[in-house]
């Protein structure tokens, strides 16, 4: 009898055994293949956030300036807002204004009166605007930063 009573507890401990071997190989084996399986090399950098918001300008008084019409000259009164994108193109563009209005007051004034009545008018004194900002800030800064250029007023007398 003592037999019948050894031969259980000698089969559980087996069936332990082969438990513990199994679970201990199957970590082993995961690791490995964490191991095997990482980038190799230095740690991977997340990629930087882009400030890619679009955010506004606004000059700090309107423009006023004559302009030829025919044979006299008129008033033109154009408050302007500056299209940039991020937190640092805005700081950039607020740092150089002086240089930006004196840019715009310049492109403003060398146009006749027909320019500020048609929208087609309009929108090739805005890409002038454009042009001459960007090449501005491009030999300040190294890159162009104003994305568009706003009208958003314009008063002719």
């Amino acid at each position: 009898m003592p037999d019948d009573l050894i031969m259980p507890k000698v089969a559980w401990y087996k069936r332990k055994l082969i438990l513990i071997i199994l679970a201990v190989l199957l970590v082993g084996i995961g690791g490995g293949a964490v191991w095997f399986l990482k980038p190799s090399g230095a740690a991977v950098e997340p990629e930087p956030v882009v400030d890619n918001k679009a955010l506004y300008v606004g000059l700090s008084r309107p423009f006023i300036f004559p302009v030829t019409a025919g044979r006299r000259e008129r008033l033109v009164q154009v408050e302007v807002q500056l299209m940039v994108r991020g937190d640092q193109g805005q700081a950039d563009a607020q740092r150089h204004l002086p240089l930006l209005e004196s840019s715009l007051l310049d492109v403003f004034s060398r146009q006749s009166a027909d320019n500020y009545i048609t929208a087609e008018g309009k929108q090739a004194v805005r890409q002038e605007a454009l042009n001459e900002l960007n090449a501005v800030l491009t030999e300040e800064l190294g890159t162009p930063i104003i994305e568009k250029v706003l009208f958003t007023s314009i008063v002719m007398q």
